[in-house]
């Protein structure tokens, strides 16, 4: 049987001199602040964060590894990160971050980054998540909801998950002149988040009770809500 031909591949059209030119020097720029950024990073490297187990060949592509904070169900796990830069535009253009677990992805949104944002901070908040996970823009609703309102399930199926898929030891290879086996401090865990929907329900359920018994509800009520859009740090979650 004739098998069809295959079609050649559209030729690319040449960048003129002076756009190969920017472009040598947009990526040289790049590499010299990835560079410097990767050297501090290591010098002092924030608590859970560690390099890969790998040495970074290509420093528009590498890894690094968290380990699960302690007092958190992520505790004990081993998380690693993979870390792709733009090779033309960073630090204008946003990282592409991506866990390597099964547990689950993370969005870096492009409005929140800037030029000013560093490694070392991108992957601080990195680790925050696992503290505090950020509800306004979840990928999965389901979970969000399970964090929000029955913690202790989410919890106890975020330590199965850790001890299933991410028990692995990871070790790393540490560049030259980097801090090694810093012991990061242990930190309690709070599970902020829930303990904030919590007392919100139990302020609106107040809120409720005391306008059945005053008879004026409505401005009670207005007064209840602003209160608490004033001190909560994020919105409700909304499943619509």
């Amino acid at each position: 049987m004739a098998t069809a031909p295959v079609p050649e591949p559209e030729p690319q059209p040449e960048l003129s001199t002076a756009a190969a030119r920017r472009q040598d020097e947009e990526r040289k720029t790049a590499l010299r602040i990835i560079r410097n950024e990767l050297r501090l990073l290591w010098r002092d490297p924030p608590p859970y964060l560690r390099p890969g187990p790998e040495p970074v060949t290509d420093p528009f592509h590498w890894e690094v590894v968290i380990d699960g904070p302690a007092g958190t169900p992520y505790a004990g796990g081993t998380f690693p990160v993979d870390i792709q830069l733009p090779a033309a535009g960073y630090p204008f253009v946003h990282p592409k971050v991506t866990f390597k677990t099964l547990e689950g992805n993370m969005v870096l949104d492009a409005e929140s980054w800037s030029c000013a944002t560093k490694l070392r901070g991108l992957l601080i908040g990195f680790v925050s998540v696992l503290y505090d996970p950020l509800l306004d823009y979840p990928i999965n609703y389901d979970i969000a909801e399970q964090y929000a309102y029955d913690y202790e399930r989410y919890e106890a199926e975020a330590r199965a998950w850790t001890r299933e898929f991410s028990s692995a030891p990871v070790v790393s290879h540490y560049p030259p002149n980097a801090v090694v086996g810093r012991t990061p401090p242990a930190v309690p865990h709070f599970p902020a988040m829930a303990a904030r929907r919590r007392a919100e329900a139990e302020a609106r359920r107040r809120a409720a009770a005391a306008a059945a018994s005053s008879g004026s509800g409505e401005s009670l009520w207005r007064r209840v809500i602003g209160y608490i859009q004033s001190w909560s740090p994020y919105r409700l979650l909304h499943t619509d």
